[in-house]
């Protein structure tokens, strides 16, 4: 066999090997990367579900707040009806009925009938004597009396033509045998502010559903929504209520709307208040907009894939080659910004002639060229300084010592070419040129020169040239040159305008209104929001609440995990806080672990359902592994013509009493 053959066979096989390495790393990388996207696609799933839950948890506990409420208030005005039905008493019923009413959230409409269905007090006058025997809300409790139930009617439409559903108690005669019923119907606003108040994401969808499979409320709202029967077979409502759970993550086909939804179920049935039917919230979303950042990422990486293995099945052996070149390439940056570092360094310690001269050694060594000149040019572009020479230059080429020779940009030479090109000029054949009338005085005849401008604002503001390199100028020695002119430049540039900055910083520094750690308002833009908003609450007569919380034993945190941790857990409050508010309400750290929320346009109850999310949240969210971190919050409302010091003190006493009271709550004053 040749030596020839046997070298072919030898490429050959290398060949073989270096596709068969190829396609090894490939298979790996495209699993590796399979993998990847899978892991990423369930923990964004598992991450939206749980997130999802969380909104469930925090609207069906608001809404068990309001049912043991409303059930207390029915069976007080069960004990007291035959007070409040009595003929001679309407116009006290009717004004205590209204009370209870009006000052129980979410309820609208709270009255009494008689064994027959006859409305015989009511809140609202107009509604006495009418007879409503043929409401679910009166015949189920009549068929099926129970004097401790509370009985959850349908979803139906009122006689304001808006769906409402009704919390209903049996009166039991002296005999135990039914006697008519008390009854309040609910107040829509109250859910649909529950509903709204915790929409993060403008695919998502939040409802409350009758135990029945009836939809009572969608928002947003969606039209022919309210009232739609969801208790079909293979619904998601369906196969909740099939499961037995209290809280279900399902992923499927609505049958309400026909999508694709991610949801959260969460029955609300608590088991003290016996209720004969359950609400059921369903938070979800559309598992396509949750996918979305995950599928363009999943798309990114096929594509860099796909682009992978084209380019490296193509050109296998040009892949070596341009690597080694990227090697040569990214020592000789490395080699660059090890330079300015050293220039960096230099400068703290010398002046600014002495750093150009310093600088133009440097460039001569890196470039092979023992000439070096540095010229500032004026700001009409029609004259240079010479500002300094390297080393060399003024042993050897420079016939007088000195710097600051000025001259006209005609009598330039070279340099008036780089002036009008506005960019870098090489002349490797400099010597052959018609002599350069008006050279600068000093110099020794030039052989070779490379000059490039330093540019900022469209303006050239100096010029580098070196010369006299044994071998010709390359695009090499232009990006090297270029790069530390620049450099240069800068740092010269940055000496000036140091004074500059740091007057500049101390004057931002003296009217920071944020706080440095959490990124939100300090107390002192607080202070100064406050006056203000205050101010334009009594103008307009809008209610003004002002929510305070601390996180309660932070002081342990700090002292056993340290402070850093305990700032990370600040950090994090700010922001989950920040996420959940509302943008024009104003969110600021009063000090330390304590921090207060001005909400506009929403009064005291308004403000502790917006309180009790943020507090469960926190207590729900995982800060420290093995280590529950809560807070107590304190709420109070604005009164025309107090002071903000009055205002404050009011708040931070509710905030002692939620401390005082056994923390992790929420106090009103």
């Amino acid at each position: 066999m040749t030596p020839l053959n046997v070298q072919d066979r030898s490429l050959k096989q290398r060949t073989r090997l270096n596709w068969l390495a190829l396609g090894l790393g490939l298979t790996l990388v495209g699993s590796v990367v399979g993998y990847n996207l899978a892991t990423m696609r369930q923990r964004v799933i598992e991450q939206e579900q749980h997130r999802l839950m969380t909104q469930a948890r925090v609207i069906g506990r608001n809404i068990e707040h309001q049912l043991d409420a409303t059930s207390r208030i029915l069976q007080g005005v069960v004990a007291d009806r035959d007070t409040l039905a009595a003929p001679q008493n309407r116009a006290f019923a009717v004004k205590r009925l209204s009370i209870m009413a009006d000052a129980m959230p979410g309820m609208r409409t709270l009255f009494i009938t008689d064994a027959a269905g006859t409305i015989i007090a009511s809140s609202r006058p107009e509604l006495i004597g009418r007879n409503f025997s043929y409401r679910d809300y009166f015949s189920t409790p009549r068929h099926h009396p129970d004097p401790q139930a509370l009985y959850v009617s349908s979803p139906f439409k009122s006689v304001l033509d808006t769906y409402t559903f009704n919390f209903t108690r049996m009166i039991p005669a002296a005999d135990g045998s039914f006697n008519g019923v008390v009854t309040s119907s609910v107040d829509p606003g109250y859910f649909e502010t529950i509903l709204q108040s915790t929409l993060y994401a403008p695919d998502m969808l939040n409802t409350i559903n009758h135990g029945d499979g009836i939809r009572f409320m969608t928002r947003p709202e969606r039209e022919g929504q309210a009232g739609k029967n969801l208790a079909v077979p293979g619904s998601l409502f369906s196969l909740h209520r099939e499961s037995g759970r209290l809280e279900s993550s399902l992923t499927g086909t609505a049958y309400a709307t026909g999508e694709q939804r991610m949801a959260a179920l969460f029955t609300i049935q608590p088991a003290k208040l016996r209720m004969d039917k359950p609400l059921v919230v369903i938070i979800s979303r559309n598992p396509a907009a949750v996918l979305a950042d995950w599928h363009n990422e999943a798309f990114f990486q096929g594509v860099l894939f796909l682009i992978g293995c084209l380019g490296s099945t193509g050109g296998l052996f040009l892949l070596h080659r341009s690597q080694a070149a990227a090697e040569l390439k990214a020592q000789r940056v490395e080699t660059l910004v090890q330079l300015r570092y050293q220039l960096l360094d230099y400068a703290t310690m010398h002046s600014v002639d002495e750093l150009l001269r310093f600088a133009l050694d440097e460039v001569c060594r890196i470039s092979g060229s023992p000439v070096g000149f540095y010229h500032f040019v004026d700001p009409d572009q029609q004259a240079l300084t010479l500002q300094a020479w390297s080393t060399r230059t003024l042993q050897e080429y420079c016939k007088a010592e000195g710097h600051g020779m000025h001259y006209d940009i005609k009598q330039a030479g070279v340099w008036v070419e780089c002036v009008h090109a506005r960019a870098p000029v090489i002349h490797n054949d400099y010597a052959a040129l018609p002599h350069k009338k008006g050279l600068p005085a000093g110099h020794a005849p030039v052989i070779r020169e490379l000059v490039v401008p330093v540019i900022r604002d469209e303006r050239i503001v100096a010029i580098l040239g070196v010369g006299n390199k044994p071998d010709n100028y390359t695009s090499k020695d232009v990006d090297e040159v270029s790069y530390l002119a620049d450099v240069t430049w800068e740092i010269i540039d940055g000496r000036r305008a140091h004074e500059e900055l740091k007057q500049a910083n101390e004057l931002l520094a003296a009217e920071a209104r944020i706080d440095f750690l959490t990124g939100i308002y300090n107390r002192r833009m607080f202070e100064n929001l406050l006056l203000a908003e205050m101010a334009r609450a009594c103008r307009f007569a809008t209610p003004l609440s002002l929510i305070m919380f601390d996180l309660d034993h932070f002081k342990q945190v700090n002292d056993i995990l340290g402070h850093a941790v305990g700032d990370q857990v600040l950090q994090k409050v700010a922001e989950l806080v920040s996420g959940r508010i509302r943008t024009h309400d104003i969110f600021s750290r009063w000090g330390g672990e304590e921090f207060v929320i001005l909400t506009f346009r929403n009064d005291e109850d308004q403000a502790t359902v917006l309180a009790e999310m943020l507090r469960e949240m926190i207590a729900q969210h995982v800060f420290i592994e093995n280590q529950q971190i809560t807070a107590s919050f304190g709420i109070t409302c604005h009164r025309c013509g107090e002071s903000p010091q009055e205002l404050m003190a009011r708040v931070d006493a509710a905030l002692y009493q939620a401390k005082h009271k056994g923390r992790n709550r929420v106090e009103i004053l």
